[in-house]
């Protein structure tokens, strides 16, 4: 194997998880090998957003909104675990066939089981409490830490078995992915900020998520060889790119107040949650167009 230098290591960690190769299973295509790992990313996100969004309620901040945006995501989920394992025609998904790969997606359902029975509530009665965020940010992390592990399995899983899908491609949009959901985690955070006993632990938490952020989106478009992360493949993905970095600076100087400690007040927090929506989107573009790059 090769060796990786010490400056690597946070991104191997969080990249390469140094797991040994599965036995090579029937071949796919690398458009739909490149969604399934698309959508299972996708979860991460919608895992956050659900979080988010219940926070944002909960202090009454840009309600309607934050209840649309939970629902919706929640809507989103349900129907994106089941196409992950069963498929669905309408998402481009076949049914999972890899054990490996279902195995990861089931160990998601017991902490999500939990997760869900404070959204269904919330989404069933429009009302969530401030003493229920903590225990709804938890198990958001417990699901997104799990789904995590599932997205690293599929990436790794379809790299094995698709001869025209280089392993840098799933993993970097595996990374690319993961973008959409710090977008989320970090509104997040700096909204869980406002009601937490120790404030400053969620400032830290911001801090990191802004630092993984800017280092992934460097990545993604100069390339980090040491992480296995491609550098941009085509134009339209570059251009793309440079959308999100535009958009992520005036969304970075209200996140990098409150990872410096200032509690942000609510129209602070009203504007961050609206700044961060066109940068979702974008986000969310460039990773779909990573499923339209000619195969080797």
């Amino acid at each position: 194997m090769k060796t990786i230098p010490k400056y690597a290591t946070l991104a191997c960690m969080l990249l390469l998880g140094m797991q040994t190769p599965s036995i090579a299973e029937p071949t796919v295509s690398a458009e739909e090998a490149t969604r399934k790992v698309n959508i299972a990313g996708r979860q991460r996100m919608l895992s956050q957003r659900m979080a988010k969004a219940a926070c944002l309620m909960a202090q009454d901040i840009s309600f309607g909104t934050a209840f649309d945006q939970m629902t919706s995501a929640y809507n989103l989920f349900v129907a994106s675990d089941d196409a992950l394992r069963h498929g669905n025609e309408d998402m481009g998904l076949q049914a999972e066939t890899f054990p490996r790969v279902l195995r990861s997606l089931g160990n998601i359902d017991e902490h999500w089981l939990r997760y869900r029975i404070v959204i269904e509530q919330s989404i069933d009665t429009g009302i969530i409490n401030q003493d229920e965020l903590q225990t709804l940010d938890d198990a958001s992390l417990q699901v997104l830490k799990f789904m995590n592990m599932a997205v690293f399995q599929t990436a790794r899983a379809y790299a094995d078995v698709s001869p025209d899908l280089p392993l840098g491609q799933t993993i970097t949009v595996d990374v690319a992915g993961r973008q959409r959901m710090l977008t989320q985690r970090a509104v997040k955070e700096v909204c869980m900020m406002r009601i937490a006993d120790d404030p400053q632990l969620y400032a830290a938490r911001v801090a990191e998520t802004v630092q993984l952020f800017d280092l992934s989106l460097n990545a993604l478009m100069v390339g980090f060889d040491q992480a296995g992360v491609i550098p941009a493949p085509t134009e339209a993905i570059a251009n793309r790119l440079q959308d999100v970095k535009e958009l992520w600076v005036p969304v970075k100087a209200i996140m990098d107040r409150a990872a410096a400690g200032e509690v942000l007040s609510d129209s602070d927090m009203a504007l961050l949650a609206s700044e961060t929506e066109p940068l979702l989107r974008t986000m969310n573009d460039a990773v779909g167009l990573y499923e339209e790059i000619p195969t080797q």
